[in-house]
């Protein structure tokens, strides 16, 4: 079972289909959901859990949080401007466990995959990884609260490296983005 970590500002449109798609997941057993923003939107799903912040926490301390409250071993962190075939969940199930560190996205998920899916291990996070990336709760390191907004991705993916864990690019997987942020 799955905790989903998603932060948000509502500037993706296709968002809300993202949570009722993933809220239908028999693998995702929640979402935590870090709203950004002092909207006062209403969202009823049975696994979303809600936080209001009222304002906007930034990234690091946002994901740092919503993993603090995730119940699930298993957890996938995910951009609000960012889907895919939620199969992948059961894909990667196994693999999500305390000897991997992170397992993130190949760049070229987002333009031309490849045609054979598969999982490559690598040293150096390569640019789109951390749009949605896999990692097992006993692997995250809290990220420093003072690194806000960048960085995070390099730290979990470096701390990681660094405590022996391999590291992971899911090759063969098209994503699709409502902004394109991975130039």
């Amino acid at each position: 079972m799955y905790s989903v970590v998603a932060l948000t500002m509502w500037k993706c449109n296709r968002f809300q289909q993202t949570l009722r798609e993933l809220s239908k997941h028999p693998l995702v057993g929640e979402i935590i959901l870090i709203d950004n923003t002092s909207n006062d939107l209403k969202i009823e799903l049975p696994k979303l859990i809600h936080i209001l912040e009222g304002k906007n926490t930034y990234i690091n301390p946002a994901w740092n949080k919503g993993v603090s409250l995730a119940k699930y071993d298993k957890l996938l962190v995910l951009n609000d401007d960012l889907w895919f075939d939620w199969n992948i969940l059961s894909t990667l199930e196994s693999y999500v466990n305390e000897e991997v560190g992170m397992i993130g996205m190949a760049e070229e998920n987002f333009d031309n995959p490849s045609n054979e899916f598969g999982l490559e291990p690598i040293n150096h996070r390569n640019g789109g990884f951390a749009c949605a990336f896999f990692i097992h709760k006993n692997n995250w390191i809290d990220i420093p609260f003072e690194m806000k907004l960048w960085g995070g991705d390099d730290w979990l993916f470096v701390k990681n490296r660094n405590n022996g864990k391999q590291n992971y690019k899911i090759l063969g997987f098209k994503l699709f983005k409502s902004i394109d942020s991975t130039k």
